[in-house]
């Protein structure tokens, strides 16, 4: 841990990427409290309305704040600023209430423009049924980036058992793992979890949505991790602390899970780093194909799914995309804090990092 911060002190965009993450994770954790309306909350006059947050204006000065619109085509939902139509935003304001985890209720919100505005809060626009975007990317947040974790600790449990095995016993056990885990290496990833999800209902709620969508990418995912530990496993189990605990009698998993998986744990932990955003892209394109999170439950595949739908709609609503932005952005970020979780577990990196600073 020492080294990690060490080295993260020293990578700029690492740094950027590890505030990042912690940052979408506590507002996922708080999602209640830092969204302004709930996901379901819905403007039916204000169908994809532009964002409207500012800093300044003549009525109130300087100061985050909203700028009043009006409807001027609602056919293609075109709108105009309305002038002297101003509201500030204010921290903690009171707004709908909301459970706490489910637990504590509450009804302050991290910022909102108070009952007595006429007009909603569209940070970053909303969509076409006038609910507000930046919500409901917050509320969907909490599948799309726990899916991820979630998906990695099923696969890389997988990933271990069958890899240690393989590489513990060899002969039979190791081809036959083996043998299987090319066979889905070999189908192209995609293919695999489309078929997989659409021989499946499509009548299930959200909760079994999710665990469903969690258990194919786990049951797709773990057979390139499963060759890595098997090779892995073969070259310690030539070690005599691992030779003496078979000589005594120690059970094989015992001694897979307690000695041999110990002395990979570097390896690991990258690869569950580098391993978590392709779960999330994955549902991502389950849920932009329909094949995935549906209403009333919300995450940022099935955002993108909703609302960019035709060219038009990105090119009169470019706000719609905020969602991809999001996933980029996470994406990019893992994938930064995975390449310096690699570095940091090599044991000539930190002599490279002293020597480039003198």
């Amino acid at each position: 841990m020492k080294n990690f911060f060490y080295a993260l002190r020293r990578r700029p965009v690492a740094m950027a990427s590890f505030i990042i993450l912690i940052m979408l994770y506590l507002a996922m954790g708080l999602a209640e409290f830092v969204a302004p309306y709930s996901p379901a909350a819905s403007f039916p006059d204000y169908s994809f309305h532009p964002p409207n947050t500012g800093w300044y204006s003549s009525e109130l000065g300087f100061g985050p704040q909203i700028q009043g619109y009006a409807v001027i085509n609602e056919v293609t939902w075109k709108y105009a600023r309305l002038k002297g139509e101003h509201n500030r935003i204010s921290l903690f304001e009171k707004g709908e209430p909301y459970k706490l985890w489910g637990l504590i209720p509450a009804e302050r919100h991290l910022f909102g423009v108070g009952p007595d505005s006429k007009y909603p809060l569209y940070l970053m626009g909303s969509d076409n049924l006038g609910r507000d975007l930046f919500s409901r990317i917050i509320y969907g947040s909490r599948i799309s980036l726990s899916i991820g974790f979630i998906g990695i600790f099923i696969s890389m449990t997988l990933a271990i058992l069958f890899g240690g095995l393989a590489g513990f016993y060899g002969g039979f056990v190791d081809w036959l793992i083996m043998r299987v885990s090319e066979f889905f290496i070999l189908i192209p990833g995609l293919y695999l979890i489309l078929f997989m999800r659409s021989i499946l209902s499509r009548n299930m709620d959200s909760g079994q949505s999710y665990m469903i969508i969690t258990v194919i990418l786990s049951f797709v995912g773990w057979p390139g991790s499963a060759r890595l530990i098997r090779g892995m496993v073969h070259s310690i189990k030539r070690e005599d602390f691992i030779q003496n605990a078979i000589l005594e009698g120690i059970p094989a998993v015992s001694i897979i899970y307690k000695q041999i998986i110990p002395q990979m744990s570097s390896i690991i932990i990258v690869s569950i780093a580098l391993g978590i955003p392709g779960f999330i892209l994955g549902e991502t394109a389950l849920s932009y194909l329909g094949l995935g999170i549906i209403d009333p439950a919300v995450s940022w595949g099935s955002l993108i799914n909703r609302d960019i739908s035709t060219i038009n709609n990105l090119r009169n609503y470019p706000w719609v995309l905020t969602p991809g932005l999001f996933l980029l952005v996470t994406t990019l970020a893992f994938n930064f804090i995975g390449d310096l979780l690699r570095d940091v577990f090599d044991p000539y990196f930190k002599d490279r990092l002293n020597a480039g600073s003198k």
